[in-house]
């Protein structure tokens, strides 16, 4: 509303107030004039006194809504003591006012108390009158809000003067807050509420602070839609619990009522008051505790003991461990508390056959967990029972329990820095000699669990039995069992973090891979566990060498087995040796792999050296890489070959944008000319790769236009003029790498290639592999044109090709649709969920226009992606039920195996949706799944039968919730 300039203060107030927005660029406007000088604050609340002291309570709630705005756009320290002493009057006299005017009164207490400047004694006389006045709980859910908040900004600010109110203030906020229902204002509270409990002496109030907050517990909360995004039962439960243990006083109330409820049926109220106990136990401390342990174990106890439902055992033993922490501050209480556990459980220990033997055993270990003197007190009982059984038990079966207990124990004692025997009672154990006496045994399991628990005792055994260990270790190694194989790596590289020197002196001599004569499985093994430890520093050096050495002969199973090791380590990631750095500074493994004759080399010691090359130059510095381009690209492009370009698109992939590659144009044809004309298929689609790469980083100039026409001429030739269908699909798989080069590099002329692409689909002779082709240019998997490769990827891509594939659905007809399909659902597998949510409406008919075609790629491909999309339960396909069941049904009876089970996967999905929606189908689906049921193939008759059973219990009492 325009007002003219001549118009009064008052004039204009009083047309801004007919609108909120007008109100608040006023405000701003004023608020702006007073912070300027160029008005005062007092002549703006004279000019407000016709509303201020209108008899209408809705005019005098317009004024102070005007005051307590334009006090909001103000800087917090703009007024002085004075003016702040005059506001704090006024507002102090307006909360007697009707309860209309409140909201705008409590909006200016809220921006005042906010002020730097306030008077000391501000705080308690607006908080007298508000207590007095405001009825806290009858106001609507913001004006309570804001109450809160004047609370919350006086407690972080104001401290002092709150404290002189005495127990004024302490009730005048339990007042304020008891019944509170509302969520949002219940977290802003829980958020405070904790510190006012802290800063306050609650004294004669305590039971009464307690009994308003403890209302709440355990939280029962459902959200509605308005609410679900900002709380959550969780999150009330989470920040309601430091409330409830804010203050050592409470303990009497709060075990009582923690006690309560893990004594109730509720499994909620169970987990919530685990965690509550968990988390208040160290402010209640050992003395408030102690009363109570004598209720609070048995119903504990009875979580964990046996303890079926496993998040609540997990709960009860975290807080056990958690109880006797605190308890510990008493030695008495704390024994106490230890031997009646060890008293419940010790019956169920005796036996490692008993149903009951791993619950009590994992009770012991939480009680262990608690610090050195628990698990002291614990090992005293269990170490003699355990190892009393180990010698009487003959049954393997039975000694793996047990060793798998006693690596348990072990791996507490480790966290707690002590061994078992240190314990003065238990001096007479030796575990490492018994460990080691138990590797002389056949079964895999036993000594799977014993070379685990002897790397536990790293730091304790003595020299002979570390001996005697790797001793042990490269008999398991030549033997060569694959269940046994990373144990013994794990178990070696634990001893070798510690004692390397030995490792080197002992293992590496028994583990020798110079021995011509080594059979070459047993070599491969022992290859495996030095490379194992090749990424410890001090060992790395020693081994990495002869590593190289067998990498680089010419036996060719041994080559193959080292090359495997090294693209291993080279593809890890190591914080304390570089091993890429290490080998090619001082192995000079490039220069090896590159000069090495390729020539009738296998395709996959190929692949291996050109994996090992693209891992040591991405880590490589620009300078480095510069170097291996201008000494070994020149050589590999001129004499390129099928066995060389894999070598060298190991190089090339990796290299940063900045690396300048001499006659790259040349390059690039003869790169085109293998990419098209070699008989090898893997030469075809590395070169189609490498082009894919160079393009993508080469900078989008005159000569990068020169190169995309040469290809795409290339392309445009062979696809248009040649018959040769071979040649046609090698054309196909490189324009779809040349695409993908650009549309993910987000080059200016990517769109005429994408669409080009996407025409290649009405190729009635191609198209079907133009189709397949999208997957690669979308597919997650994809490691060449990546930014790990330095390559330039765009934000996005894949949603751009996706929207223009969907917005090209018109411009096929019946002979194409086939193949554009095919491609649509390709692409709908790799993009974002989100992504397929926004555009569901156009794709669920040609999900089913998909499914209704006779090709069972596209069906399988159609199935697998609808599969992903019932997960959603978005409305669209309660919408299409009626077309996607009946069709999902007539698919099972397909002669693939691989579709039949991809449908009956889909109507397992469709189980779960509405049984309102759902049912009608119900008789249908049952007669079809009961000729599934008996399929010849195994893996069918399994979904089959979680199918038909799922759809059988469709409206049962008792049917499981919906989704």
């Amino acid at each position: 509303m325009e007002v003219s300039a001549s118009s009064s203060l008052t004039e204009k107030l009083s047309a801004a107030l007919k609108n909120d927005n007008d109100l608040i660029k006023e405000c701003q406007d004023i608020a702006s004039d007073i912070e300027y000088g160029k008005l005062k604050l007092v002549i703006f609340v004279e000019e407000l006194a016709p509303f201020l002291t209108d008899k209408n309570v809705t005019s005098r709630a317009q004024g102070t809504l005007a005051l307590s705005t334009t006090l909001k756009h103000l800087s917090k320290d703009f007024l002085n003591e004075n003016e702040l002493n005059f506001i704090t009057n006024f507002y102090c006299d307006r909360m007697k006012d009707q309860h209309e005017v409140i909201p705008s009164v409590l909006q200016g207490v809220l921006t005042i108390v906010q002020m730097s400047r306030l008077p000391q004694d501000s705080p308690a006389r607006l908080l007298n009158l508000m207590f007095q006045h405001v009825h806290c709980q009858s106001q609507l859910q913001p004006i309570r809000k804001l109450i809160y908040l004047i609370f919350q900004t006086l407690l972080q600010n104001r401290k002092d003067a709150l404290r002189s109110m005495g127990p004024d203030f302490i009730y005048g906020v339990i007042s304020s807050i008891d019944g509170e229902r509302d969520p949002r204002n219940l977290m802003l509270l829980f958020d405070m509420l904790p510190n006012f409990i802290q800063e306050f002496p609650l004294g004669h109030l305590t039971e009464e602070m307690f009994e308003v907050i403890a209302c709440y517990f355990p939280v029962d909360f459902n959200s509605s839609a308005s609410e679900a995004q900002t709380v959550t039962r969780d999150d009330l439960a989470y920040a309601l619990a430091p409330c409830l243990y804010a203050s050592p006083e409470f303990a009497e109330f709060c075990i009582p009522l923690i006690i309560e409820r893990l004594d109730s049926s509720l499994r909620l109220a169970k987990l919530d008051s685990l965690y509550l106990l968990r988390k208040g136990a160290s402010t209640y401390g050992a003395s408030r505790l102690q009363p109570h342990l004598a209720e609070l174990w048995p119903i504990i106890r009875k979580e964990v003991f046996p303890g079926g439902d496993i998040e609540m055992r997990n709960a009860g033993l975290e807080t056990i461990t958690e109880l006797v922490k605190v308890l510990s501050t008493d030695d008495v209480i704390r024994d106490s508390f230890i031997e009646k556990v060890i008293t419940d459980t010790k019956s169920s220990l005796c036996d490692v056959q008993l149903s009951l033997y791993w619950p009590a055993e994992k009770l012991l270990e939480a009680v262990a967990k608690a610090n050195k003197l628990a698990c002291a007190q614990v090992l005293k009982t269990f170490i003699p029972l355990c190892l009393g059984q180990y010698s009487t038990k003959t049954s393997y079966s039975d000694r793996v329990t047990l060793t798998e207990s006693l690596n348990s124990l072990m791996a507490i004692c480790e966290e707690q820095r002590f061994v078992i025997n240190s314990v003065p009672e238990l001096a007479w154990t030796d575990i490492p000699t018994l460990y080691l006496n138990a590797l002389n045994t056949d079964n895999i399991e036993l000594k799977l669990k014993t070379f685990s628990g002897l790397a536990i005792l790293k730091s304790s055994l003595s020299d002979v039995a570390r001996k005697l260990l790797y001793e042990k270790i490269c008999m398991a190694v030549d033997d060569g069992n694959n269940q046994l194989k990373n144990t013994c790596h794990i178990c070696l590289s634990t001893f070798a973090k510690i004692y390397p020197n030995e490792i080197l002196g002992t293992v590496i001599n028994q583990l020798a891979i110079n021995d011509s004569n080594t059979d070459n499985t047993v070599f491969t093994h022992r290859l495996q566990a030095l490379c194992a430890v090749a990424k410890i520093p001090e060992l790395g050096p020693q081994i990495l060498p002869n590593v190289v050495v067998v990498a680089m002969s010419n036996k060719l199973e041994k080559s193959i087995a080292a090359l495997c090791c090294l693209r291993k380590l080279v593809a890890g990631r190591s914080d304390t040796f570089s091993i890429q750095h290490f080998l090619y500074k001082n192995c000079n493994i490039v220069e090896l792999l590159v000069s090495a004759d390729t020539s009738g080399c296998s395709t996959q010691k190929l692949n291996l050296i050109a994996s090992i090359c693209r891992s040591i130059v991405r880590k490589l510095d620009v300078k480095d890489q510069q170097q291996i381009v201008n000494k070994y690209v020149s050589i590999l492009s001129e004499k390129l070959s099928e066995s060389n370009v894999i070598v060298l698109e190991g190089l090339l992939t990796p290299l940063q944008r900045n690396v300048d590659i001499a006659n790259k144009v040349n390059l690039l044809k003869n790169l085109l000319h293998l990419a098209i004309n070699s008989v090898s298929s893997s030469s075809k689609e590395v070169s189609s790769k490498l082009i894919s790469v160079l393009i993508n980083k080469q900078t989008e100039d005159k000569n990068f236009l020169i190169v995309l026409n040469m290809l795409r001429d290339r392309i445009k030739n062979i696809l248009e003029h040649d018959s040769n269908t071979e040649l046609k699909e090698s054309a196909i798989l490189l324009n779809t790498w040349l695409t993908k080069a650009l549309v993910v590099r987000g080059s200016q002329n990517s769109q005429e290639y994408l669409d080009f692409h996407i025409n290649l689909l009405k190729d009635m002779e191609m198209g079907h592999n133009v189709a397949n082709g999208f997957k690669t240019l979308s597919d997650r998997f994809e490691d060449t044109v990546t930014e790990e490769n330095f390559c330039n990827v765009k934000l996005f891509y894949k949603q751009r090709i996706f929207q223009n594939v969907i917005q090209k659905n018109n411009d096929f007809d019946a002979q194409s649709r086939e193949n554009y399909l095919m491609a649509l659902t390709h692409l709908i597998e790799e993009v974002p969920m989100e992504l397929l949510l926004m555009h569901l409406e156009p794709l669920i008919p040609l999900l089913i226009e998909s499914m209704a075609l006779d090709s069972s790629e596209l069906i399988l491909s159609t199935l697998v992606t609808l599969k992903v999309l019932l997960d959603t339960g978005h409305k669209i396909f309660h919408e299409q039920a009626q077309h996607f069941i009946p069709k999902l049904l007539s698919l099972t009876k397909r002669r693939e195996m691989k579709v039949r089970t991809a449908a009956l996967e889909c109507l397992l999905h469709y189980a779960n949706y509405p049984t309102v929606l759902i049912l009608p189908f119900k008789t249908d689906v049952l007669e079809r799944l009961a000729v599934a049921i008996d399929d010849r193939k195994r893996l069918v008759r399994s979904i089959a039968v979680k199918a038909r059973t799922r759809w059988y219990l469709v409206g049962a009492p008792g049917e499981p919730k919906q989704s």
